[in-house]
């Protein structure tokens, strides 16, 4: 059901979702919380309509079929008809090529589509997990010092967000645009106080960025770690840091990994989150 008549159809019946679906759309994404949060917060800010923080497509209405294209494509709901036509209208549309990640069976749908319009995937992380804590942070386990990053700090900030990607994405963060993209978006991050740090006499040991955070659920990415001081508990205890100042704001912790990054998933689990979601991400 929606509040008014729908928008027309765009592209293969595909189109945006319109103002007058919002309690629709509101309850699609409230019925997954944990991946819908990227969506979730630009709903929250700036509502239905399509702009530079992302859109959502949908065929046939949002509690049918629902994708939302921000700096990535998620896709949230639909079967694989919706979903092939939905691919299909967002190459049309000129949306990407860009990463598409959610729950593991909805990205196997719609990938089919995409990759036919933009070519093979540089990577297909098929067997992630999507982590959640839902009991309070052990205070013993949280690493004093752990704080947002400040504006002063974004040189070695930047070099820790670039050895980060050199190391998960296996490429050079400078090498599209002359680094401009990856600089802007390293900044906006922590002008929002969403870099979270541990610094030593100017050098960042540990880093991890609060990607997304709806009225539920706070979602971590871009946990980081110097080599040198791996295995030695700052992975878990910075971690814990981050979520223990995320619970305070009434907010669940999240965060997506790797099934083979062993020493990751302990980590993580030693803070006490859980696999929630089966997950899957495919690199462009």
């Amino acid at each position: 059901m929606t509040d008014t008549v729908a928008p027309p159809s765009g592209v293969g019946d595909c189109r945006e979702v319109g103002p007058g679906e919002s309690a629709a759309l509101s309850r699609v994404l409230d019925t997954d919380p944990y991946v819908s949060a990227p969506a979730a917060e630009k709903f929250l800010l700036s509502g239905v309509a399509g702009g530079a923080d992302g859109r959502f497509l949908t065929r046939g209405g949002p509690e049918r079929s629902l994708v939302f294209v921000g700096n990535s494509v998620l896709p949230i709901t639909g079967d694989a008809e919706d979903h092939a036509a939905l691919g299909r209208a967002v190459v049309d549309m000129g949306l990407g090529p860009m990463s598409v990640h959610g729950r593991r069976d909805q990205v196997a749908l719609l990938w089919p589509s995409l990759g036919c319009g933009w070519g093979p995937a540089r990577e297909h992380r098929t067997a992630q997990f999507l982590m959640t804590l839902g009991s309070p942070v052990d205070p013993t386990l949280v690493l004093d010092g752990i704080r947002p990053a400040t504006l002063r700090e974004f040189e070695p900030v930047l070099a820790a967000a670039a050895d980060m990607y050199r190391e998960e994405l296996l490429a050079d963060p400078f090498a599209v645009g002359a680094g401009a993209p990856f600089r802007r978006r390293v900044a906006r991050s922590v002008a929002r106080g969403r870099t979270w740090v541990g610094v030593d006499r100017g050098r960042v040991y540990f880093k991890a960025d609060v990607a997304a955070v709806s009225s539920r659920v706070a979602q971590i990415q871009g946990v980081w770690v110097e080599p040198a001081l791996r295995a030695t508990g700052l992975g878990a205890g910075g971690t814990a840091a981050v979520c223990g100042a995320l619970q305070s704001r009434g907010l669940t912790p999240s965060l997506v990994v790797n099934g083979s990054n062993a020493p990751a998933r302990a980590a993580y689990r030693r803070v006490g989150m859980v696999d929630v979601v089966d997950y899957a991400t495919i690199i462009l």
